[in-house]
């Protein structure tokens, strides 16, 4: 069966004595119209519904973020109590007032609005700050200070610049002059040309800067937190009691005087009073010579 498009119908009105009004009635125009018109609440309906859906999905969005937000301020405060348990101080009344993962908690989950999640990550921000800056950092400061004063005192750096050969490690040893008897050597002697310069090992008060005994020139170095260095048989002297100096620093020249046998430093560390072996603070390497 064909479709056949329905035809135009014509409409006279006539008066008497009148020319007759003709209204041509052109059915397709009509349906279409009256289509669109039929269509037309359908499609607002589904741009309000696309409209909701959209404004939905971006809630939904912004709720996402307010969480990540908030978990990242969780992280921050964490991290800020971390700092405060390196700076010595007190746990902080906040962080143990926070339920634990493993607390007894429940109850009906609810979803809680992006306005909501953002209203109380801003009501966090503040407080971790005035943690972190009011109580934290002047605490880690000082710590950090600390810390890096107790680093710097720390005499691990070498006497000597360049390769060190080793001639007489620490503990026990021959006698040098002779004979079968041993002795207790106190420190390490490292060998090299007269007038070699000899650099502080550390950060300290020179407490001795003199000649005596065995020990010939020699230079005592205060480091503080129980450290102490003893440079020996120098050939000369560059500090003097009381001088402050820094690692790195020239305090002398290598030599051979006081008890002797040739040119070398002996070099010593003392901590808490007692003398130690200077291997556990110099990182010497294994291919040092060492000689008797």
């Amino acid at each position: 069966m064909r479709f056949r498009l329905p035809r135009p119908y014509t409409i006279l009105i006539t008066r008497t004595g009148e020319t007759p009004i003709a209204i041509t009635l052109r059915p397709l125009p009509i349906m279409l119209m009256g289509l669109v018109l039929a269509l037309f609440p359908i499609v607002w309906v589904a741009q309000l519904v696309g409209q909701n859906g959209q404004l939905a999905k971006e809630n939904e969005t912004l709720a996402e973020t307010a969480n990540e937000v908030l978990l990242d301020l969780e992280t921050l405060d964490s991290e800020v109590e971390d700092l405060r348990e390196r700076a010595g101080l007190p746990e902080s009344n906040s962080s143990s007032a926070r339920p634990q993962a493993t607390s007894p908690q429940g109850g009906v989950a609810g979803t809680a609005d992006a306005e909501s999640l953002f209203e109380l990550a801003k009501s966090r921000m503040p407080q971790i700050d005035i943690k972190l800056e009011a109580q934290v950092r002047p605490a880690l400061e000082s710590t950090l200070a600390e810390e890096a004063a107790q680093a710097a005192a720390l005499p691990n750096a070498e006497p000597i610049k360049g390769r060190l050969e080793v001639t007489s490690e620490f503990g026990l040893r021959r006698n040098p002059f002779g004979g079968s008897s041993y002795e207790m050597h106190s420190g390490i002697d490292f060998r090299g040309p007269t007038g070699t310069p000899i650099y502080a090992t550390a950060d300290g008060i020179v407490v001795k800067a003199e000649r005596l005994g065995g020990y010939g020139k020699h230079v005592v170095i205060d480091h503080g937190y129980s450290h102490e260095t003893l440079y020996a048989h120098l050939s000369a002297i560059d500090v003097q009691a009381g001088d402050r100096v820094k690692r790195g620093d020239l305090i002398g020249a290598l030599g051979s005087t006081g008890r002797s046998s040739g040119p070398h430093l002996h070099y010593e560390v003392h901590r808490n009073g007692r003398p130690v072996n200077p291997r556990y603070y110099l990182d010497l390497d294994d291919s040092v010579a060492v000689r008797e």
